[in-house]
């Protein structure tokens, strides 16, 4: 039976890649709706610059998110091969 801290870390590493992809998506429904838009007036390159931003910052965010799922797999890599190590017979 797997090592339930392994398994726990696992989890989440799961879990933040999947809120890591609802994060990214985000600003691309934005942005797409406001494609889909026949608009124009003085504030039209500002929003769009804004939504721009929106997606490069919302992008960052998702690839901290990311790499902090990358770093608790890791850890749930190292926990199982040391258990692993503790359970070979000598």
């Amino acid at each position: 039976m797997a090592d339930p801290a392994v398994q726990e870390l696992r989890d989440r590493a799961s879990k933040l890649r999947v809120f890591a992809d609802h994060v990214q998506e985000l600003p691309d429904r934005v942005d797409n709706e406001a494609a889909k838009m026949d608009w124009s007036g003085p504030l039209t390159d500002r929003v769009r610059g804004e939504i721009r931003t929106w997606k490069t910052r919302c992008g960052d965010v998702a690839e901290r998110i990311r790499q902090e799922a990358d770093r608790l797999e890791e850890e749930a890599n190292r926990l199982a091969r040391r258990a692993d190590n503790a359970n070979v017979p000598l």
